[in-house]
């Protein structure tokens, strides 16, 4: 397993939003503000649960036109799932990002005691979904039951219908959004109710 470890952090993508999580939790705890801190913490952990299902389903495959470098290396990624040098986007992607993030963040709550537990939250929840992405394709079995059936689900999208389980780090968006279960299904399910509405 600790070459799994290894390879994971060989990215310098990962070690990048690793740093950041690290430092931004950090002065997070240096800062304590008590209740205040931990709602903010999980409101950056939030905002990445749900940008990962946006960004996948409608940046990544609905809409390939709004930024085709985007779609362009995700669809390599498809291509070839189980590559690492696919894995994982550009550190400089990430970087800019962040940057752009909190300066979004700035101009919104003017409060360093603020914005640096939004981001903490961000970034390791964006560690803990590019951890369950990489698991996904490498010859991983994961430990407990969560991993195993998020893993499934993935692999699903990859495998059995890219149009469907967008979700990497949790599936709650596609039970929400009616992505958690094939295209074909959905409209059969569709096909079935027209019937019985014009029946």
């Amino acid at each position: 397993m600790a070459q799994y470890y290894r390879e994971f952090l060989s990215s310098s993508m990962i070690r990048f939003v690793l740093l950041l999580g690290a430092a931004s939790l950090v002065i997070s705890v240096w800062r304590f503000e008590g209740t205040r801190t931990v709602v903010a913490f999980l409101g950056g952990a939030v905002f990445f649960a749900l940008a990962e299902y946006v960004a996948h389903r409608f940046l990544l495959h609905e809409f390939p036109k709004l930024i085709p470098a985007l779609y362009q290396g995700h669809a390599k990624h498809h291509e070839h799932p189980n590559d690492f040098n696919h894995l994982f986007s550009p550190m400089w992607y990430d970087l800019l990002l962040y940057i752009g993030y909190f300066a979004v963040l700035w101009a919104v709550f003017r409060d360093f005691s603020l914005v640096m537990p939004i981001i903490a939250g961000t970034s390791l929840y964006q560690l803990y979904y590019q951890w369950m992405h990489y698991v996904s394709h490498r010859p991983i079995t994961p430990i407990t039951p969560w991993g195993k059936w998020m893993k499934k689900k993935h692999l699903l999208h990859h495998y059995m219908d890219e149009h469907s389980w967008y979700g990497v780090s949790h599936p709650a968006l596609d039970y929400m959004m009616g992505t958690h279960k094939p295209v074909a299904s959905r409209n059969s399910g569709n096909r079935n109710r027209s019937a019985d509405l014009n029946g």
